[in-house]
């Protein structure tokens, strides 16, 4: 199947749409005619495949055994999207959406036998500890639950996943030379105190494990409007939950599709292939130092400094300044947003 999310997931909505109404009408001139059953089996048939392509047209990502997915929300509440772009927030608790688009949803989902719940995960940023909250909706008779989460988090990781991203791509982009300096940029531009340089290097092995499973062989799609709207995606979160009549039947649609075993790929080259659009600017977060013979020489007379022969002393780096910092966030997000999103709804799998 080829084209973009978008034009995948519309030419797949309007023929699921023709059929919803297709297998009512028949099923309303049914009664006492073999001939018409045969057609409906036949027409449900096409309905569960249906379903299943729009599915794939999604940010969805199946984890955790096969009765619990997540859908990315690329448009978040103002208040948190105002908190991710610049650090700042009158409050510990940020919601996904908005109250009244919580309501609206959360009253469409009950009328169909759904049941909702507010679930909540504490996130480290900009030198602030804040409790994300966005919402599970659980089939009761099947089990199957569907967790709507912001595009940037990752289910039990302290930080947001841009901040993973950058840590990794910046080791790349200086050489592999430290991870003590790419945990100490990354700490810097993200406001992160307790990342080191340990952190870095599982995510490093975790972004490896990540495209070895995935296959990947090129960067996913980064054109972020090719996705379809997050309006859109929400209107099929009950049809999916109510379409599925077992787990068993979801594991059958995702496995060939998620669960492919993995083959040898040179990781290294693959990670860099998946960030390879990040401008390189983005890694100027230390300053460089003189060149020998920069700066004319201090020829004045000075008493010798005690030295302690038995440490090593090391300077801290030193940053740029928070204006240009801010820039570089800025623009980093961003480019971090497109290649998330490309790669859930191509692959279909968190980064890490």
């Amino acid at each position: 199947m080829t084209g973009s999310a978008t034009e995948i997931f519309q030419k797949n909505n309007d023929n699921f749409q023709h059929l919803c109404h297709s297998i009512c009408d028949s099923k309303n001139k049914t009664k006492g005619k073999k001939e018409i059953v045969i057609s409906i089996i036949q027409r449900e048939s096409d309905y569960w495949n249906r379903l299943g392509s729009i599915i794939f047209a999604l940010p969805l990502i199946l984890v955790h055994g096969v009765s619990r997915l997540y859908l990315l929300i690329k448009d978040t509440h103002e208040e948190l999207e105002s908190f991710i772009q610049t650090g700042k927030t009158n409050t510990s608790e940020l919601h996904v959406f908005s109250k009244k688009q919580e309501q609206r949803l959360i009253g469409a989902w009950k009328k169909h036998g759904l049941t909702v719940t507010h679930k909540y995960q504490q996130m480290e940023y900009m030198g602030r500890r804040v409790t994300i909250v966005y919402l599970k909706v659980r089939n009761p008779k099947t089990g199957v639950s569907i967790s709507m989460i912001p595009w940037f988090m990752l289910p039990g990781r302290p930080f947001p996943v841009f901040v993973y991203i950058y840590s990794v791509w910046h080791y790349h982009k200086k050489g592999e030379k430290s991870l003590k300096e790419s945990a100490a940029a990354t700490g810097k531009l993200f406001g992160i105190t307790s990342l080191n340089k340990s952190t870095v290097s599982r995510t490093i092995k975790a972004m490896e494990n990540f495209i070895d499973v995935s296959l990947i062989d090129e960067p996913p799609g980064t054109d972020e409007q090719e996705l379809p709207s997050d309006m859109d995606v929400l209107e099929y979160v009950q049809k999916i939950l109510k379409g599925y009549r077992t787990v068993e039947s979801l594991e059958e649609e995702f496995a060939e599709k998620v669960k492919q075993l993995p083959v040898p790929v040179r990781c290294k080259e693959a990670v860099i292939g998946l960030l390879s659009g990040i401008r390189d600017g983005y890694a100027q977060i230390i300053k460089t130092k003189e060149p020998v013979g920069g700066k004319s020489r201090d020829y004045r007379k000075r008493p010798a400094r005690p030295r302690n022969k038995n440490k090593r002393v090391q300077r801290p780096p030193d940053f740029v300044d928070d204006h240009k910092l801010g820039t570089i966030r800025k623009g980093f997000i961003a480019e971090c947003r497109k290649i998330i999103l490309g790669a859930t709804a191509k692959y279909h799998r968190f980064l890490f």
